[in-house]
C-alpha cells in the first residue's frame, strides 16, 4: 500500500505540473486573444477614418525640367532672368506646368480648367490660390528652399508633386 501512495504522489505532482502549464498557456493565450482584438480595433478604426477623410493624393511625376536640359538655349524672361520650367503628368493625363523666376510660381492646370493651387514649403507654410477657368495661377512671395504643389480642380482627386528645391 506504501507503493500506492507513493505513486499518487508523483501522479499529484505531474497532475501539478500540468494544471500550471496550462494555467500558464491560457493566460498567455488570453494576453493574445486581448492583443489580437485591440490591433483589429486599431485596424477598423484607420480603416474607418481613411473613408471619411476621403483624402487620395495621386502623384505626379516630372516630365520636364529645364534645368536638366544639357546644351539647350535658355528662354530669357522680360526681366533678363533665366526661369526654370517644370512639367508633372499624372497616370490620368492631369498634369501642371509651372514656371519659376524670382519668387514667383505661375502656372496652368492640365487640361485648363479651373481649381485650387496649393504651395506647400519645408517649414510647413502653404500658401493657397484659386486659378481662373483656364487653370493659370500665380504666387507671389517667398517660395524657395523644399516646395510640394498641390492641386485639386472639382470634386477630382487632390494631386501632388515630389518635394523640389528650387
Amino acid at each position: 500500500m506504501d507503493d500506492d501512495r507513493a505513486t499518487w504522489r508523483v501522479d499529484d505532482e505531474v497532475l501539478n505540473a500540468l494544471v500550471a502549464e496550462a494555467v500558464a498557456q491560457a493566460s498567455t493565450a488570453e494576453v493574445v486573444d486581448q492583443a489580437a482584438a485591440r490591433a483589429f480595433a486599431t485596424h477598423r478604426t484607420l480603416l474607418t477614418a481613411g473613408r471619411e477623410l476621403e483624402v487620395e493624393l495621386a502623384l505626379l511625376e516630372l516630365v520636364h525640367d529645364s534645368l536638366e536640359l544639357s546644351g539647350a538655349r535658355a528662354v530669357r524672361s522680360r526681366d533678363g532672368a533665366q526661369p526654370r520650367s517644370l512639367e508633372f503628368r499624372g497616370q490620368d493625363g492631369t498634369g501642371l506646368e509651372v514656371e519659376l523666376r524670382d519668387g514667383v510660381v505661375e502656372g496652368q492646370l492640365l487640361p485648363p480648367r479651373a481649381g485650387r493651387v496649393t504651395v506647400l514649403r519645408g517649414d510647413g507654410a502653404a500658401t493657397e490660390v484659386d486659378t481662373d477657368d483656364v487653370g493659370y495661377f500665380r504666387v507671389d512671395g517667398d517660395v524657395t528652399g523644399p516646395v510640394q504643389l498641390r492641386f485639386t480642380s472639382g470634386t477630382s482627386t487632390t494631386s501632388t508633386t515630389e518635394w523640389l528645391t528650387w
